[in-house]
């Protein structure tokens, strides 16, 4: 699940400096299930290995601690 942008070509040359394509980020075609192809920015694969997994397969819904962002720290003082 994603989102999809239609983008100039300017925007998308902002877009690669944004995602550091091709450095880190690479931008590839990707078929989507209606059959049409589409580019999409895809994470360097021995990136991907250390992160969590989302198991909806939708970014918006991850829970936050899938972030790293963890409980609140207990060692604050308050």
């Amino acid at each position: 699940m994603g989102e999809l942008y239609a983008v100039d070509s300017e925007t998308l040359s902002d877009l690669d400096r944004l995602e550091n394509h091709p450095d880190w980020y690479t931008r590839t075609l990707i078929r989507l299930s209606d059959g049409s192809e589409v580019q999409t920015y895809v994470m360097p694969r021995e990136e991907v290995r250390s992160r969590p997994r989302i198991l909806s397969g939708d970014w918006r819904q991850r829970p936050r601690e899938a972030e790293g962002a963890g409980p609140p720290n207990s060692d604050a003082a308050g």
